[in-house]
């Protein structure tokens, strides 16, 4: 009996020296890698998540930060008396003076105090960017009935506003008094440009690696569009 007990405490001791066996091995590198890919996989997705956040977070800043720069120029729009009025026609170059549904042009008098003078102003996004272009009046006081000279088509300041907007996007729409919705294929003639009161802002935004677009819609009134005649 007592012999039968050492050979058993024999087995086992020698059991534990022997280690893992094959299989064992095998078994626990399986395991390993299985758990090594989930925490990678894991890394990654968590990784992509925060990417993709902050590329939503830019874009949103980015389109709020423009849409707030256009509103700002566009409520100060402001047509420009003619030097020299047509009696019984046109008074003034209407305040919106290119009306298209990427591309818009106008007069805006911005904090006109002391020294300062209006500007004129476009904004262009048929490059996927909305870029601000300002064209500085020539003189600091207006000049003959009030008007205002500018150097267009030489540019005098220059800016991007929002990137990453498709080529597809209507970015500009326009409305008379009544709502009524203005084409630009009808907004050729300075009549027709002068009856604009309104215009309808979306700025969409494609974020990088994001589904979805972001986008921003503001209809911005102007409060100093008179007859523009």
């Amino acid at each position: 009996m007592i012999r039968l007990g050492r050979l058993l405490r024999t087995r086992a001791a020698r059991a534990r020296d022997a280690g893992l066996t094959l299989i064992e091995l095998l078994v626990a590198i399986a395991l390993t890698t299985v758990i090594m890919g989930l925490a990678v996989s894991l890394f990654v997705a968590a990784t992509h998540s925060v990417s993709l956040s902050q590329s939503i977070d830019d874009g949103t800043r980015q389109g709020s930060n423009g849409m707030n720069q256009v509103a700002r120029m566009l409520r100060a729009a402001t047509p420009d008396p003619l030097a020299s009025p047509i009696v019984g026609g046109q008074q003034s170059d209407p305040a919106i003076i290119s009306a298209g549904p990427q591309v818009i042009r106008f007069f805006a008098y911005v904090n006109l105090s002391g020294g300062e003078s209006p500007v004129m102003v476009s904004y262009d996004a048929t490059s996927g960017t909305l870029v601000e272009t300002q064209y500085a009046a020539t003189t600091a006081v207006a000049g003959v009935n009030g008007h205002w000279a500018f150097t267009y088509p030489n540019a005098t300041a220059s800016r991007k506003l929002c990137n990453s907007i498709p080529s597809s996007t209507t970015v500009f729409r326009y409305f008379d008094r009544t709502g009524t919705e203005l084409l630009p294929a009808n907004l050729t003639t300075w009549q027709q440009l002068a009856t604009i009161t309104s215009v309808k802002v979306t700025i969409t935004i494609q974020p990088t690696g994001a589904a979805s677009a972001v986008t921003l819609t503001n209809t911005i009134g102007m409060a100093n569009i008179g007859s523009g005649s």
